[in-house]
């Protein structure tokens, strides 16, 4: 018979990592926060990549190179993507990324959706 506790506490214990926290209880003003947020996981989680992206470290983009123009949304989910590798310093999906970065703008550039100086300051950021 199929015991779907056993299934999900497996699940759990295979797919996520599991921290505690403590709060001392005269700590108000944390306690107070956290009894004010829908999802207290959701939450750290956020403060977590938040701390992530303004302490990153650059391995592959060249962060002198600054994109100040909006992306197609193809393009933007693309970028983010080679951010992650990058602060993964995982070179592989990066590169692999980046190329679908370049093919990607050269499909807007040719259907106006994107100007051609700014698909090159893209390779200029985002380069192998």
């Amino acid at each position: 018979m199929f015991d779907q506790q056993k299934y999900i506490n497996s699940f759990i214990k295979d797919n996520y990592k599991t921290l505690k926290i403590r709060i001392r209880k005269d700590n108000k003003l944390l306690i107070q926060k956290i009894n004010e947020v829908d999802n207290v996981n959701a939450y750290i989680t956020s403060l977590i990549m938040d701390d992530i992206y303004k302490h990153r470290v650059y391995h592959f983009i060249n962060n002198e190179v600054e994109i100040d123009f909006e992306l197609p949304k193809v393009i933007q989910n693309l970028v983010n993507d080679a951010e992650k590798a990058d602060m993964l310093n995982d070179y592989e999906l990066y590169s692999n990324i980046v190329d679908a970065i370049d093919v990607r703008a050269k499909k807007e550039v040719a259907h106006h959706r994107m100007r051609e100086n700014e698909w090159k300051k893209l390779n200029k950021r985002y380069g192998i």
